[in-house]
């Protein structure tokens, strides 16, 4: 029994680590910026010129694409962040601020929130527009982005975010169940009214306190319909955040700054994001000064270059400078309670010194619930598998868990599917059918070349403020 448990661990380790990925080295020479034709968009930016600032960030998770509906992870949310904006934003006291609306009127009982939108905005100039350059933002957009979450072509997660919108329940629910569109009777979401172009109303079902908070969130990001496919997430996105979209080149998504942004926007002509699910490969750029920052370090990374309390070690302060930004990233597991697993899971849980699954104590703390409310026969196989997952945060500590399990002769193994299937424990996404199972609450740090400075995440880990960024050089 024990040599088959530990065939199985090394079988999960091995899927853990994934496939080995193409090394990213982001091009440096500037003249191949953009690389784009005589009338492209994007020929306003001059890479020769003497103040030309480009900066190439490392992101922990892999960008799949540039979706508000799609992201999962807070790489994604960052991204998105700087390219898009809500209702709202954060201020620098963490409490909800103008973006795209300019100001709101709330009833006595916050259940009705009223938005009056800014009229000077545009989306960026972008391929997604038929002559290629944005056009005016209207509250028809807001519509469009709300009315998108419930439809059956997007993951659930941000519907569920927004659930306390009146008839975003019902809606959600016929998009999803009533396949045929002509015998729908909903078209469109009761509590979401669109006076004019400038003025948009939300009802609730319930008071809620954080409404405006959750508005700031990137799920609740704004974009031109024009940019979406008409299968799978956007890839060509068009936005009215501080950075626009250009392209991608490999792993590496190339921003430049929006000009036209109403706000201060910070002096970064072009700004290259890597990323990856190969943790050593960003390390190994940011060595060879092929990056300039990793945002939110993995802790494979923290753990080579820092002491037992997350210092940095002496033989790298001359090469990088490390930040703990004040935000945390929650990496959560969840049960299935379809499994029949639950007293395998309380038991594993029960003897396993949570403590012990991190060796540094600068990786954060992790908490377990014992779970139970199993819809189906206990399950005494001893075997438990959790859904795919690729992100370097999760599977480090499920390699641990791994670990811990063989100790007590269960299996643990990692299933090739996202879906959620009745025979599969644990997941990392909150299904309907799940409840929390454990939670990791891990410090987010910032590991920089020393050449750079003003990197800061506030508040939320996808807040990446960019405002005080200088580089020493300026110009590439």
């Amino acid at each position: 029994m024990k040599k088959l448990v530990l065939l199985l661990i090394s079988v999960f380790v091995f899927i853990s680590c994934g496939k080995e990925l193409e090394t990213v080295t982001v091009k440096s020479d500037t003249s191949e910026l953009l690389n784009a034709p005589a009338d492209s968009v994007y020929t306003g930016i001059d890479p020769t010129q003497d103040d030309f600032v480009q900066i190439r960030f490392g992101e922990i998770a892999t960008v799949e694409s540039l979706d508000p509906l799609f992201a999962t992870s807070n790489s994604e949310w960052r991204v998105l962040n700087l390219i898009y904006e809500g209702l709202t934003s954060l201020n620098s006291s963490g409490n909800p601020a103008p973006a795209l609306a300019k100001r709101w009127e709330v009833n006595s009982d916050s259940t009705q929130f009223t938005f009056h939108l800014r009229t000077d905005v545009y989306f960026h100039d972008s391929p997604a527009f038929e002559n290629g350059s944005g056009r005016r933002f209207v509250a028809s957009d807001v519509r469009y982005a709300f009315q998108r979450m419930a439809d059956i072509t997007v993951p659930d997660f941000t519907a569920n975010y927004f659930e306390d919108i009146r008839g975003f329940t019902a809606y959600h629910s016929e998009q999803t169940l009533v396949k045929n569109s002509e015998k729908r009777a909903f078209s469109t979401i009761e509590g979401l009214k669109v006076r004019n172009d400038s003025t948009v109303v939300f009802f609730l079902e319930k008071p809620s306190s954080d409404f405006l908070e959750r508005l700031a969130h990137p799920m609740a990001s704004i974009y031109a319909k024009e940019s979406v496919p008409s299968n799978g997430p956007i890839q060509t996105a068009a936005g009215t955040g501080r950075f626009a979209f250009i392209k991608k080149e490999g792993n590496a998504h190339l921003l430049t700054q929006n000009k036209a942004y109403r706000g201060f926007t910070p002096k970064i002509n072009r700004l290259d994001i890597v990323s990856s699910s190969e943790e050593k490969d960003l390390y190994q750029e940011l060595a060879r000064n092929n990056l300039d920052a990793l945002i939110e370090v993995g802790s494979s990374t923290l753990m080579s270059v820092t002491d037992s309390t997350g210092t940095l070690l002496d033989s790298f302060t001359n090469t990088f400078q490390l930040n703990q930004s004040g935000t945390y990233s929650d990496y959560s597991f969840y049960y299935n309670r379809n499994s029949g697993q639950s007293s395998s899971l309380n038991e594993l849980i029960t003897n396993t010194d949570l403590e012990t699954l991190l060796p540094l104590s600068a990786l954060g703390s992790i908490n377990a619930k014992q779970v139970g409310g199993d819809t189906a026969q206990p399950d005494s196989s001893r075997r438990l598998v959790i859904t795919q997952t690729v992100h370097p945060f999760e599977v480090f500590l499920l390699d641990k868990l791994a670990t811990k399990a063989a100790g007590m002769d269960f299996s643990f193994s990692m299933n090739a599917s996202f879906a959620l299937y009745d025979d599969i424990a644990l997941t990392t996404r909150p299904y309907p059918e799940t409840q929390p199972f454990l939670s990791w609450k891990s410090p987010v740090y910032i590991l920089s070349s020393t050449d750079i400075s003003g990197i800061d995440i506030t508040h939320e880990p996808w807040n990446l403020s960019l405002i005080s960024v200088k580089k020493a050089g300026g110009s590439e």
